[in-house]
């Protein structure tokens, strides 16, 4: 596996975060990028840290298309400009129509089939890299 994507524990969203992302979701939820999180009715990960998480690639989900009412994605930052597309994609593809995508990186991504609900900036300590937390509401297939 590449480093990119091994888990680190600066990665583990603080208690903030996880409170603002449970406030935002809704029905049955997917957590991509799980790492050791528990959020979410089901939770994956390339490199899963607990027994719970199933052991998927976020490039190609395999679930169907509608399955969620929220999907949330906390990708690796360093992901180069043109791996950010597809994991997107998935996201998008797998979340009902009128469901929710919570989304956490240092870009914002770009759909046709999403509208941005909500934008908040994170940083969790003076000085600290930032990230963009963006709430999208997926509206068509």
């Amino acid at each position: 596996m590449r480093e990119v994507a091994k888990l680190r524990e600066s990665w583990i969203w603080p208690d903030a975060v996880l409170d603002y992302a449970r406030t935002k979701m809704q029905g049955y939820t997917l957590n991509v990028c799980a790492g050791a999180s528990e959020l979410g009715d089901v939770q994956i990960d390339l490199d899963p840290e607990n027994a719970k998480v199933q052991k998927m690639d976020m490039r190609s989900l395999r679930f169907d298309e509608e399955t969620f009412d929220t999907v949330i994605c906390d990708p690796p930052w360093k992901l180069g400009y043109y791996d950010r597309f597809r994991p997107f994609y998935e996201c998008v593809r797998v979340c009902k129509v009128g469901g929710l995508i919570i989304y956490n990186a240092t870009w914002i991504p770009h759909s046709e089939q999403v509208e941005i609900v909500e934008t908040v900036i994170r940083r969790d300590t003076h000085w600290g890299n930032v990230s963009v937390i963006t709430v999208f509401r997926r509206t068509s297939l």
